[in-house]
């Protein structure tokens, strides 16, 4: 027989913690809107990933594929660096959120906040907004989501700030208004 007190406690756990606590892919944000994943043409980053940057470079962020949890699996790392990351979405679209999966390393508030910003262009970028107070289990791959309502740009720079031991990043959405 089930226990009820141990059922209701693993009931109240998978509703605290949902997907983000144990690092499981999450559906798409927002079901409240309709939004579709968006392709993404282009990834730079101002900062060459620092450990095996041949294998796990920025061109893993848009490859579908999410890292184990731990270390080393796949990846993306900046060691006590902050890189500018630039993504071109090859045409101007309008988005509605953004999602990083990374995994903290060091402590649960490694990645303290990230800044987002739009350009039309790809040369001059204007502030967005910041997204701070991130925290999450160590070694555990999770999913943060910004919200960004509905902008419409064409080049986005992701500039995350690091507090601890530096950035672990495995993908990284771009999530479109469908009209």
């Amino acid at each position: 027989m089930v226990n009820p007190i141990s059922l209701s406690l693993l009931l109240l756990s998978s509703l605290c913690f949902g997907n983000y606590g144990y690092g499981q892919a999450s559906s798409a944000p927002d079901s409240s809107r309709a939004l579709k994943i968006c392709k993404v043409n282009a990834v730079t980053s101002s900062v060459e990933a620092t450990m095996d940057a041949v294998r796990f470079g920025v061109d893993c962020l848009l490859d579908g594929k999410l890292p184990k949890d731990g270390w080393r699996s796949q990846w993306t790392a900046w060691y006590q660096k902050d890189p500018v990351i630039t993504f071109d979405l090859g045409e101007k679209k309008r988005i509605g959120a953004i999602r990083v999966y990374f995994q903290a390393f060091a402590r649960e508030d490694e990645l303290k906040s990230i800044e987002v910003e739009v350009s039309m262009d790809g040369s001059t970028f204007h502030p967005f907004n910041e997204y701070g107070e991130i925290v999450t289990l160590t070694e555990k791959g999770t999913w943060v989501e910004m919200d960004l309502g509905a902008v419409r740009a064409r080049y986005f720079q992701l500039k995350p700030h690091f507090q601890g031991w530096g950035h672990q990043w495995g993908e990284v959405e771009f999530w479109e208004l469908e009209n």
